[in-house]
């Protein structure tokens, strides 16, 4: 990663990891302006435990084949990288949502 410009490399593509919403959100009396994704401190162990708790929310969510490309399941892999509760993550506006589940899931299929 790049400290001075907050991008990650991923098959020689920038990858913003410091998101500045275009909505911030007040999650737990704190106005939340940026997202940080330290996908460099991901874990298998992290990556597990996120698909348990994915697997855990709904009973069919253990049928989703490519769980890389599911909303939920990103938001949750997000909420790991920026260590913060993934229900900050999912009460971000759409576009925000969209925008750091885009960038995990480029992530983790990027393979880097």
């Amino acid at each position: 990663m790049n400290d001075k410009t907050n991008v990650e490399m991923v098959n020689n593509q920038a990858l913003e990891t410091q998101i500045t919403l275009k909505r911030p959100i007040v999650f737990e009396d704190q106005t939340i302006n940026q997202i940080n994704l330290d996908f460099e401190s991901l874990t298998g162990e992290d990556i597990e435990k996120a698909e348990a708790q994915f697997n855990a929310e709904a009973p069919q969510n253990s049928m989703v084949m490519v769980k890389e490309m599911s909303k939920p399941f990103l938001a949750i892999v997000a909420s790991k990288a920026a260590r913060v509760h993934v229900d900050l993550i999912r009460k971000l506006s759409a576009p925000d949502y969209a925008k750091i589940t885009t960038r995990t899931s480029l992530f983790l299929l990027g393979g880097k």
